[in-house]
Formats: C-alpha cells, structure tokens, sequence
C-alpha cells in the first residue's frame, strides 16, 4: 500500500491530539470542530458522526458530497486512519436504514413516499427518471427538485448515487407506459434487483476461457475534418481500429474494488510484434485474473499502437505483479496510464450496454 501523504498523516495526527476535547463536546460540536481539523489540511472532504451525545463509540463517515474526483483522496484518508479509541472510520455516506423520511427546506416539506421514481439503461449506468406523487406549488419545484438529490443521496447511498446512477430527469407525467414507478422509500431493494437481473452485475469474475469477446472495426476521424479546408481528406489513409471487447467484464463492472482503468499501450509495427504484444497483453491478464487483482476488459489496436485495458482494485499491487512482465524486450515500447474510473466509462464507451 502506498504510504499516505504528508497531509493525510498530519491530519490524523492532529485528529487523534483532539479526541480528549471532541468527547467533551456534543456530537453536533464535535463534527464542527473535526471539519475545521480537515479544511486545514485537506481539500474537498467533509467529516460527518453517526451516533448519539453518549455512545462510547460513533461511526466517523468521511464524504466527497458524491464528487468522485475527490474518492481516491477519500479512500486514501480512511486507509490511512489510525486506531481511534472513540471513533469507527467509514468511507461514504452510507444508504439509511429508514429510507422514508421527510425533509423540509425553506417552509416546504416533501417525503421519499412522494417521490416516484422508474428505472432505465443509461449506457453502462441506471437513469432515474423522477415526478412527484403530489402537486407541487409553484414556487417550490426548484426546492422539491433539489429535496430529491438530497434524498438520492441519503436512500441509494454517496457512492452507489455517485457511480451507478446516470442521468437523473425530471418528468411531469410517465413517458412509457411500461415503465414500473415506485417511491423513492421503496428504491433500495428494487434498485439492486435492477442492477444485477436487468444490467447483469451480479459482482461474479468470469474464469478465464469462459470470457465472452467481441471484435469491431472502427473508423474514426471522419467527423473531425475541418469543412471549410480546400484538402478534404479524401487521400489521406483512414485511421481505422481494431476492438476487442470482453462482454464477461459486465458481470463485475463498476465494482467498487475495481474502480482504477490500468492502460498498457505497446508498438506493434510488424506481424511478429503484433504476436508478440498480444501474448504479453494475454498473459498480463492472466495474472491480474488468477488473483482477481483485475481483469482485462478491451483491447485496440490503432495507428502502429495495441493498448489493453484492465480494471483493477489497488493499483500497487497490480503494477507488482505484472512487473516481471514488463521487463521483456517486447514491452520496451510500453506506455503504462491509470485512471480513476469506477464508472467504467473507458469500457462502456465500447461495450454494449
């Protein structure tokens, strides 16, 4: 694991100095204090406590607020935390245990019983489609509209909310008459359903020679021409591609645990590069497989070049193993990349949804 950094270390440090004076204050007061503790080393996290004035022991929930630019710092901080004698670190706000609840806002009240919500495909993602079981004033739609992110939020959870949901709409009446609406307080359950039965995810890894691989040839560029140029283009050769896509990657996709995109991009200028790079591209699948390290889900080939692309959990370990690998003659062209994406955006730009 890699050693947390000088902010994160001066962080805990100065949280675990302040226990004694957290436990003296109310809970309300001591999450006060802990957030001005992180605003003062660290950026784009809030601190939150679950529990009451006299437990002994409360969860420590650190958040992003859902922004997932800020969950691999998020992740880092709590892998980090030391043992605290008051205090359980939890990354994320968590899905409530009591999804229907009301909320008030400006003198507006609203209910997750009156939130109706229905469910569809958003590429790799679940698009909410949102109206309200209610009228609703006027004045007060902007505020109801807003009351329902919160809600979102608090119902599927900071992380499910920020990485398996897609575009969110608001609508006046149902669009498909197929479509199944239910309240937001009956969301939790219905959503995972959705998520493993309709979408597939049921979080199992594919084994090896029972993967599923598609191969597509792509042209690209054609769009990016310039109109008002006197050369169109029309000799110029076309930049095709070759994709491999690993179907059976859908069953694990956006699995928390594999949220790092781990690119190796290689020349292959010759046929026996080409061999040669595909068999290093497989066998570094292979180890990150065997050990469920991470999985390999397309591959390109385009422009002199063939990257591979593997979704990965720790993104240390994954280099450690695939180490000895990289030291061959073949792998003397590599271009190694990791990306933060637990959305699976790279795949999914490929993969049919």
């Amino acid at each position: 694991m890699t050693a947390p950094s000088p902010e994160i270390t001066a962080f805990w440090r100065d949280f675990s100095d302040a226990q004694a004076s957290l436990q003296a204050q109310p809970l309300r007061g001591r999450v006060e204090s802990a957030n001005a503790l992180i605003e003062r080393h660290l950026s784009g996290l809030a601190l939150e406590m679950s529990g009451g004035d006299g437990d002994a022991v409360v969860d420590l929930i650190v958040t992003a607020h859902g922004s997932t630019e800020n969950f691999p710092l998020l992740m880092q901080v709590v892998a980090a935390a030391p043992a605290l004698q008051s205090y359980r670190v939890r990354a994320f706000r968590e899905r409530t245990t009591q999804p229907d609840f009301p909320i008030g806002m400006d003198g507006f009240e609203l209910a997750t019983s009156e939130v109706l919500v229905a469910l569809e495909r958003d590429g790799g993602q679940a698009a909410l489609e949102i109206r309200f079981g209610r009228e609703i004033p006027e004045d007060y739609r902007d505020h109801a509209r807003n009351m329902a992110f919160i809600m979102l939020d608090h119902v599927l959870g900071e992380y499910d909310f920020a990485v398996k949901v897609g575009a969110v709409d608001f609508v006046e009446e149902p669009g498909d008459p197929q479509a199944q609406w239910i309240p937001l307080s009956q969301l939790p359950p219905v959503f995972d359903r959705y998520w493993v039965q309709t979408l597939g995810r049921t979080g199992d890894f594919p084994v090896g020679d029972l993967q599923d691989w598609t191969v597509m040839t792509l042209t690209f560029g054609d769009e990016a021409r310039d109109e008002d140029s006197e050369d169109d283009g029309a000799d110029a050769p076309a930049d095709i591609a070759i994709v491999a896509v690993n179907g059976s990657a859908n069953s694990v996709a956006m699995r928390a645990d594999l949220a790092y995109a781990l690119t190796l991009d290689l020349a292959v200028g010759s046929r026996d590069e080409r061999a040669a790079v595909q068999a290093l591209h497989d066998q570094a699948a292979t180890l990150l497989e065997l050990s469920q390290l991470g999985i390999q889900v397309y591959t390109m080939t385009r422009a002199g070049r063939r990257r591979a692309v593997y979704y990965v959990g720790d993104e240390q370990l994954a280099k450690q193993a695939l180490a000895p690998l990289l030291l061959r003659d073949e792998a003397e062209s590599l271009e190694l990349s990791v990306t933060y994406d637990p959305a699976w955006s790279s795949y999914f730009e490929f993969a049919a949804d």
